[in-house]
């Protein structure tokens, strides 16, 4: 998981692949930890850039949804392995079609203002987040659900048409148009989780503006946080169902962009865990014994502004001409001493399985071959100009300047794309922020963009480029693709063969059309605390649970 789970391409652990979870007993330690981490029990986190929401309805990034599972819980949650478990449903079950399903809830759910939470709770949330009044970035998830793709598109306004219905305080059903095999899994994700009606009906807009504009169901509350400070803190609600279970005294928060701020803050013991952001940084501690490399299921990827407003990116030649002129080998050598892998595909290996058991990105691959190609590159240049009646063209990337490894990225590419005739390569950096919003109005030429997995399954990453996706900014569209996705999502869902299939399919449509241009696929490098036990590390979702993690 960026604004709709996009990742910023700066570098901390969050979502990851391969293993469903890791149970972390210390993310790598490092000699010098000071009184602090030794003392308390209170784990010491940070953010690499600023917190932007506790609105479960608008929050899209993969930083306010690592604070949202840890202070909210859904229907469900997830076992030390990634499998579904209770939640604040204590069972659950479904008809043998697949398409209803029905909750039975903990009696005497609170909020941690002390409002009952019951089954209504989940029914306003579902209806206000795909309201397009709503305007929620993450509406597009709840497709599947009954009436939802038809609510959110303004097609009904008949809120209540949603298929989840409260039956009585504590018993909830759900139905669906086709089933879902990700649906267990969504229902631990913070986008489903229930809101308090009666809390937030007179704050409007202002909704998880900051911490006391927000009231929590989890195991945390979260306070401190005013909408723009750096410091804030997760501290154990009384009112959640399961208090007894949370085995420390709270997480503190803060946020540090600077990599190296965050390293000599870890080394004096201020952090229990800090990634390591540039090469520098993975070269002098890659052999310490506390050094780990999480895979993370995260793919950064070049997106082209194909709206017709930007001259040349809506020919398919000129596409692939800069995907072919694209060293990903090289970008992912420089931006992590060779430890990110140069992507074959939108979706990143180790996140998920075909059919026969195999890795999906791995067959994938055999369908497509993105590669580093100059000199094809700046024959099909050449031709794409010609037909599209150019003879110079401009091109602007665009990407986080927060980031530690934008910057090496685009100078890379800059280099190589500047080796086409008549192609000018212009580098524009942005706060994080600032590039979400451009990606979202389609305000710019080509931007670095991130995605990071909301469940283990390919879909959700190649749900993003549907016509009219919410996540497609560059706003390509493709008949084939949309019918391969939607038959992957739809009528072949519970065929594992045909379901891979498609999806296959899907990816070799992405690469045949240039549709997007897939640079690298991530993986962490992390030093931490290793007096630190139980922390809960997810490859998918939302990526940390805190409330098992105590320091020895």
């Amino acid at each position: 998981m960026a604004r709709k789970k996009k990742m910023s391409t700066g570098k901390k652990v969050g979502i990851t692949a391969l293993a469903a979870v890791i149970v972390i007993g210390g993310v790598a330690g490092y000699a010098t930890l000071g009184k602090k981490s030794t003392t308390s029990n209170v784990l010491n986190e940070y953010l690499p850039v600023d917190m932007t929401t506790q609105d479960l309805s608008q929050m899209t990034d993969s930083y306010a949804f690592e604070v949202a599972a840890n202070v909210q819980q859904g229907l469900l949650s997830r076992t030390s392995s990634g499998a579904p478990k209770a939640g604040l449903a204590k069972s659950w079950s479904h008809s043998k079609d697949g398409l209803t399903w029905t909750f039975h809830l903990r009696k005497g759910l609170k909020w941690s203002n002390g409002d009952p939470l019951t089954a209504s709770d989940f029914v306003y949330a579902w209806q206000r987040t795909v309201n397009p009044k709503t305007a929620s970035q993450y509406a597009y998830i709840y497709s599947g659900i009954k009436n939802a793709d038809a609510i959110n598109s303004g097609k009904d306004k008949d809120l209540s048409s949603l298929g989840i219905k409260a039956k009585n305080k504590t018993t909830l059903v759900v139905t669906l148009e086709h089933p879902m095999p990700q649906f267990q899994n969504l229902m631990a994700f913070p986008v489903f989780f229930a809101q308090d009606k009666k809390f937030e009906s007179s704050l409007g807009s202002k909704v998880g503006t900051s911490s006391s504009k927000q009231v929590y169901d989890g195991p945390y509350k979260f306070v401190g946080w005013n909408g723009s400070n750096k410091k804030f803190k997760l501290v154990p609600n009384k009112n959640y169902w399961n208090a007894k279970a949370v085995k420390n005294k709270g997480v503190d928060f803060q946020v540090i962009t600077d990599p190296t701020a965050a390293l000599a803050l870890y080394n004096k013991g201020e952090l229990d865990q800090v990634t390591l952001s540039t090469p520098q940084q993975i070269k002098k501690y890659k052999n310490s014994k506390n050094f780990k490399i999480y895979n993370q299921s995260q793919t950064d990827y070049l997106e082209y502004n194909q709206t017709g407003k930007v001259k040349g990116l809506t020919n398919t030649k000129i596409r692939e001409a800069l995907n072919l002129a694209t060293d990903r080998k090289s970008i992912s050598q420089s931006v992590s001493e060779g430890l990110d892998s140069a992507a074959t595909g939108i979706t990143p290996a180790g996140l998920a399985l075909t059919s026969t058991g195999g890795d999906f990105a791995k067959a994938a691959a055999k369908a497509t071959a993105y590669a580093y190609n100059i000199k094809k590159a700046k024959k099909l240049f050449a031709e794409g100009m010609k037909e599209a009646g150019l003879k110079k063209l401009t091109l602007t990337i665009e990407g986080s300047s927060d980031s530690t490894v934008t910057k090496s990225t685009l100078d890379t590419l800059q280099q190589s794309w500047s080796e086409l005739p008549g192609l000018t390569v212009k580098e524009k950096l942005v706060p994080f922020k600032q590039r979400l919003l451009d990606q979202e109005n389609h305000n710019f030429d080509v931007v670095l963009a991130a995605w990071g997995a909301d469940y283990a399954e390919p879909l959700t990453f190649l749900n993003m480029f549907v016509t009219d996706g919410a996540n497609n900014d560059g706003k390509w569209s493709n008949k084939q693709y949309d019918t391969l996705i939607n038959n992957a999502s739809d009528k072949d869902a519970l065929s594992d063969t045909k379901r891979t299939a498609d999806e296959i399919k899907a990816e070799k449509t992405l690469y045949d059309d240039s549709a997007v241009n897939p640079v690298f696929w991530v993986n962490a490098a992390t030093l931490s605390n290793s007096k630190v036990k139980g922390v809960q590390y997810f490859s998918s979702g939302a990526s940390y649970y805190f409330w098992n993690a105590y320091k020895k």
